[in-house]
């Protein structure tokens, strides 16, 4: 956290263009800090963390007494990764729900109606 309060970075802007599911998680990238502000994103310019791109609040580049947003961006992308994965698997299980839901409509349907009225008329008289 040393890149954001010691005014040693230089910021990226990363035109807001992420979307977010619940925005008062913090888990994948941010796009808000809590306080409600803007996060950009910056590069580290410490010998530690040379070129080493973060997530930091607007905000806490004028008030680094208080605890704003930071994030690296790995991290961040690593949680977004496990986050689109989940959904995938949530996807996929709709899918295959919906899928089951419709073999078993035409099942329904083969047994009910004319087309299953007739079936069984004709059952009765082999």
């Amino acid at each position: 956290m040393e890149e954001a309060n010691s005014g040693r970075a230089a910021k990226i802007d990363n035109g807001g263009s992420c979307s977010r599911r619940n925005r008062a998680s913090f888990e994948g990238v941010p796009t808000h800090c809590w306080c409600g502000n803007r996060v950009s994103s910056f590069v580290s310019k410490t010998k530690k963390n040379p070129f080493r791109r973060f997530y930091r609040c607007v905000v806490a580049r004028q008030r680094e007494g208080e605890s704003h947003l930071f994030k690296w961006v790995e991290d961040a992308l690593v949680e977004e990764i496990y986050l689109v994965e989940a959904r995938q698997t949530t996807v996929e299980e709709d899918i295959e729900a919906l899928a089951t839901t419709r073999e078993n409509e035409d099942v329904h349907r083969e047994n009910t109606g004319c087309v299953g009225a007739f079936t069984w008329f004709c059952s009765k008289f082999r």
